[in-house]
């Protein structure tokens, strides 16, 4: 026990659940962030909201980093020894994640500073691929709750390889709408700026890959460990 009597299983799935709750919901914005610009609409107050939103992802990685850093081994006890174990493994998963906030408000602040121009169909295209993303970091946070929840348990074991593998699936998807909005960007003669869509591109790009990076480090650990199974044979 720590602090008031409350178990360290029980703040690492309180502060985890916050986590997630708050980078979901900044991903999230991101779709109603981009319909707003492309009807001109007043848009900042959304990006105002993720900007925000990004700032409490901090606060709850570094919550939970000092939880895990500062706890003793009488504090974790025999139930959580996964968590005793794998504790450099669940701060860099939890760093991964916090990347995930940051991109979104790169791409928010990125849209106020340069506004880009709306011309259609090449705009459209970030919408669609912030839908993605909205698909993609629903299908992260059960990813991250279930190893919350195997990491808590000692004697509990689950497999992940559907999850990842959606993942994987929605990212290659965005590496081809990517490449698509670039190719036609540069190639209509109504877009000035094509140099811009390719950036935005680009972010979009990250924003996806750093959600596959974090279950890049989800396989690390089922790796080394016998109670998550993160990729199946089909996946090779």
């Amino acid at each position: 026990m720590i602090d008031g009597g409350v178990s360290l299983e029980s703040r690492f799935r309180s502060h985890t659940e916050t986590y997630l709750d708050t980078i979901v919901e900044c991903i999230h914005l991101l779709p109603r962030l981009f319909e707003e610009y492309s009807r001109g609409d007043d848009y900042r107050a959304t990006a105002q909201e993720i900007r925000a939103l990004e700032s409490d992802c901090d606060e709850s990685k570094r919550r939970i980093s000092s939880l895990l850093s500062n706890a003793t081994v009488e504090q974790i006890g025999l139930r959580n020894t996964r968590i005793h174990l794998n504790s450099p493994e669940i701060l860099a998963l939890y760093q991964q994640l916090d990347e995930v906030a940051n991109v979104a408000e790169e791409i928010a602040e990125e849209l106020v500073t340069i506004r880009p121009p709306r011309i259609e169909p090449h705009f459209g295209a970030f919408l669609e691929l912030a839908r993605r993303a909205t698909t993609a970091v629903t299908v992260l946070e059960a990813v991250v709750t279930t190893i919350t929840r195997l990491l808590c348990s000692h004697d509990r074991s689950e497999t992940l390889a559907d999850e990842i593998r959606t993942i994987r699936r929605i990212e290659s998807e965005c590496d081809e709408l990517r490449n698509d909005l670039i190719e036609g960007a540069f190639r209509d003669d109504a877009v000035d700026r094509p140099l811009l869509y390719r950036e935005f591109a680009r972010h979009f790009d990250r924003l996806v890959d750093q959600m596959e990076d974090v279950t890049d480090q989800v396989v690390l650990i089922s790796s080394r460990e016998d109670w998550i199974d993160a990729e199946s044979p089909v996946d090779g």
